[in-house]
């Protein structure tokens, strides 16, 4: 695990709340709209907006449930990754961090003890930094 992987859990939700964001612009756009009805054709070139707004709102909505998928299945791996680390001190750490989403400074406040957020950083860099953190097979990384 690295920490890149490991902060996707802070952006990835970011992401789905801006395709969300976007669909609901899609949507706002689509109402304010009227259909034609009439199924007379128009003249001057014109063309349905609504006819062609609602395959683009399907595409966002599919856009969306991937992304949403893909993060569950993202942040399942990572919390299963930090509920298998034996190092207490470290979990708890990773826990507060990445599971909880604490700033640093919360981190070392819930962490107790002389703890301060650029020493729970560090001992989080220097435990991903070591080499003897296991991968997804469960065999040590060389580092």
């Amino acid at each position: 695990m690295d920490k890149k992987t490991l902060y996707r859990l802070f952006f990835l939700p970011k992401q789905i709340s801006q395709k969300r964001r976007e669909i609901q612009r899609i949507e706002e756009r689509l109402t304010a709209m009227s259909p034609n009805l009439s199924g007379m054709p128009h003249g001057g070139g014109a063309h349905d907006k609504l006819g062609e707004g609602v395959p683009e709102l399907v595409d966002k909505k599919n856009e969306l449930q991937e992304m949403i998928r893909g993060y569950e299945a993202e942040r399942d791996q990572i919390e299963a990754w930090i509920d298998g680390i034996d190092d207490l001190q470290i979990q708890l750490l990773m826990s507060l961090r990445f599971k909880e989403k604490m700033s640093w400074n919360q981190v070392a406040d819930e962490a107790g003890g002389i703890n301060t957020e650029d020493s729970c950083r560090k001992m989080i860099d220097r435990y991903l930094e070591k080499g003897d953190v296991s991968d997804d097979q469960g065999k040590k990384r060389d580092g």
